[in-house]
């Protein structure tokens, strides 16, 4: 527990406003979007530099107190909530300066709390961007979240997922020291490279914290696209749907590809018509124009074209970069002729069109369109096993629609791709209580309806368990996991040498165990 010598001396390292210890402020971090936990933290650190950041995790950890870092709260998989009392918790997001945009030496650095709604914002008018260059919680998510969790989304198609655009980072170890990664951790060097010897950046990235607390992070650059390209496509199965995404995948054509099913396209206002007509949104696809002309009419084609996708029990949204248009209409090609290969119609890519015009929205995604609880499982498997592991999955919840039934579960898929992988994400929806951080996330006015909604214990015990029993049908795949926390086996899947690697520098870097506890299962 911590005591009074020890909070005397984060004050003093934080400031008055760096220090949160009254209950109403502690219970803020003790639930993410899925789970609620029994432990709150003893107090809440909110630095505000890195050397503060250094500074008081070297307090708390010499004290004996466990640190868990928190970046934009995204997490569903209990990233940030150990499994123990006696912690306290690192809101990094005052931590949020772009601090160096090098178009020279083509690299950006920011510090971990900084959003990727931000970083887009910083390099607007540059010609720059990162290669990949965020989630689609990107208006919350941080630079120094994902680089913990890892993710994909926008770019990943041709430039993978957000750990292969990371060069250097700053880490806070457990002691306080700062470390740092890549060719900024020479002497008198700059982040310009992660290579220069061993790769000690590739061992702080998916590490959920485990290791230690990214502080700052730098990312390459490399030219935007000039020309942009959208198309959807309708399938009547998913199995039609799995065939056309892989088989893009390996053509390396799209630069994002996501798949959805005919709930999401109905019911998600992340993606479907509430999103599409809404004023402000087709006013940004009308501006995304190359002439007012160009905008008005793409902004016509989207509210006319976005109602005929929920004709189609499954569709995918791509969209496809280039240097001209001669370019993208070459690949737009190629992609059309594979799609209908394998039974798709082509329409009018409104969605993809939206989400590059507004890439960061609220995430309307973390509640159904009837304030629904929602939770995804995932896998990311081999291009190969993709539909094996799609038509697994389809038994899986046919052998269980009388418990779904009886506890109002809805399964919907939810499918993406980067270069040399397929990304599978069964999502729950169930009536159950809302959590304090949906109403963070969508606001007090979108919420009131279903804030007085009872909790529904049983359901959620049955979708715990069934996610459950999908990481593990997917684990026998071989299929890996992003965003691990403490929900996904992690030490315990890995090869006796792997494993003991792993625990070893867990030892190396955390010798008695303080940061983050039980995250990766360590």
């Amino acid at each position: 527990m911590i005591n009074q010598v020890l909070l005397t001396e984060l004050m003093r390292q934080l400031g008055a406003d760096g220090v949160q210890t009254q209950e109403q402020q502690r219970q803020h971090f003790n639930h993410d979007v899925f789970q609620q936990s029994p432990h709150m933290p003893d107090a809440v650190l909110v630095p505000a530099t890195v050397a503060q950041l250094a500074a008081a995790v070297g307090s708390v950890t010499a004290a004996g107190c466990a640190v868990v870092p928190r970046g934009g709260g995204m997490s569903y998989t209990g990233g940030y909530l150990p499994e123990r009392a006696g912690f306290v918790t690192v809101d990094m997001r005052r931590l949020n300066r772009v601090l160096e945009v090098n178009l020279e030496d083509m690299y950006v650095t920011v510090e971990a709390g900084c959003t990727w709604a931000d970083l887009y914002a910083a390099l607007d008018g540059t010609g720059y961007g990162t290669p990949y260059w965020g989630p689609l919680s990107g208006l919350l998510a941080t630079v120094g979240g994902a680089l913990s969790q890892n993710s994909i989304f926008f770019g990943a198609g041709q430039h993978g997922s957000a750990a292969e655009s990371v060069i250097g980072l700053g880490v806070v170890l457990a002691d306080g020291s700062l470390l740092a990664t890549g060719a900024g951790s020479r002497k008198n060097g700059t982040p310009f490279s992660r290579w220069g010897g061993p790769d000690l950046t590739g061992i702080f990235v998916g590490d959920c914290g485990a290791l230690g607390i990214k502080a700052t992070a730098t990312l390459r650059l490399i030219p935007r696209a000039t020309d942009l390209g959208y198309a959807s496509f309708g399938f009547d199965t998913i199995e039609q749907m799995t065939a056309a995404q892989t088989d893009l995948t390996r053509r390396g054509l799209p630069t994002e590809c996501f798949g959805v099913d005919d709930y999401k396209i109905r019911n998600s206002s992340q993606m479907g018509n509430k999103l599409v007509s809404g004023a402000k949104t087709l006013l940004d696809v009308a501006s995304s124009g190359k002439s007012l002309f160009d905008g008005v009419r793409n902004a016509a084609k989207v509210a006319l074209s976005a109602r005929s996708l929920a004709d189609y029990a499954y569709s995918i949204h791509l969209t496809v970069e280039g240097d001209n248009a001669a370019v993208v209409q070459e690949r737009m090609a190629q992609i059309t002729a594979v799609a209908k290969q394998h039974g798709g119609t082509l329409m009018e890519g409104a969605i993809p069109k939206v989400l590059r015009a507004r890439p960061f929205v609220p995430l309307r995604s973390v509640l159904g369109f009837d304030g629904q609880r929602w939770v995804p499982v995932h896998a990311v498997l081999p291009l190969s096993k993709a539909m094996a592991a799609v038509q697994a999955t389809e038994r899986f919840f046919a052998e269980r629609r009388e418990l779904m039934e009886r506890h109002q579960i809805v399964y919907s898929p939810l499918t993406s791709n980067f270069y040399n992988a397929f990304l599978l994400e069964p999502c729950f929806y169930w009536y159950d209580e809302i959590l304090p951080l949906h109403v963070e996330v969508l606001g007090e006015e979108l919420t009131r309806p279903w804030r007085g909604r009872p909790a529904n214990p049983e359901g959620r015990a049955a979708v715990y368990q069934m996610r459950r029993e999908l990481a593990e049908l997917y684990a026998q795949m071989g299929g890996i996991n992003f965003q691990i926390g403490r929900t996904y086996a992690y030490v315990d899947s890995l090869s006796a040498p792997a494993g003991e690697a792993v625990q070893g520098l867990k030892r190396l870097f955390d010798p008695r165990g303080l940061m983050n506890p039980g995250s990766l299962g360590l």
